[in-house]
């Protein structure tokens, strides 16, 4: 859960306080889905620069 608290997604008090565990585990998931996501992209337009250019 320290994620959710890091991300700015919740707070401790809202995670104790708001959230049952099954909705701060799915709100983990979609920021990790998130986070995977941006990583695949940048991954993606960093091989298609390497490729434009020649490099590897």
């Amino acid at each position: 859960m320290y994620v959710l608290i890091k991300s700015g997604k919740a707070t401790m008090r809202e995670l104790k306080t708001c959230y049952t565990l099954d909705e701060a585990l799915k709100l983990y998931s979609l920021i990790r889905m998130d986070n995977d996501i941006e990583t695949a992209r940048s991954k993606e337009m960093a091989d298609k620069t390497g490729k434009s250019t020649g490099r590897k």
